[in-house]
Parts: structure tokens; sequence; C-alpha cells
């Protein structure tokens, strides 16, 4: 059994919207262009593979384009908050 409660690890709190930030996000979360996108094609089609070498090869494939777009993410934000 088990309990659901919706609440954050961290509290957020947002003083003031930033479109910038908000493009940025966009740019990197959505679209096909994507790197989430990217990476989430990469895990889909690891479900597929017959071998676990090629399994083993898309899911590194696809934590290496979510590690980009976090990196890219957060990069993004340092430029734009200097």
């Amino acid at each position: 059994m088990w309990i659901y409660e919706k609440k954050l690890e961290f509290p957020v709190k947002i003083t003031k919207p930033d479109a910038r930030l908000a493009k940025i996000m966009i740019e990197q979360y959505g679209g096909a262009d994507g790197e989430l996108g990217a990476s989430l094609r990469y895990l889909s089609q690891k479900f597929t593979m017959v071998t676990p070498e090629a399994k083993a090869t898309l899911n590194d494939i696809a934590t290496e384009e979510y590690v980009c777009c976090i990196y890219q993410l957060f990069h993004s934000y340092s430029r734009i908050r200097k």
C-alpha cells in the first residue's frame, strides 16, 4: 500500500516571469529537434533491440542526449543571469 502526496521536494518561489528562460526551456525540451525528444526516441528504440549490446548502446546514447539537454539548459540560464 502507498500514499500519494502531491508536494514538491524543494519549495519553489517564482517572483517574476522570465520569458528568456522560458524560451530556452522550450527550445531544449520541446519540439521534434530538442534534446529531450532525441533522448526519448533512443529510449523507445531500445526496447525493440534483440541483443543486450544494442540495448545498452541505445541506453547510453539516450542518457548522453538527456545530459546534454540538462547541461545546455543550465549553461544558457547561467549566461542569461550574468
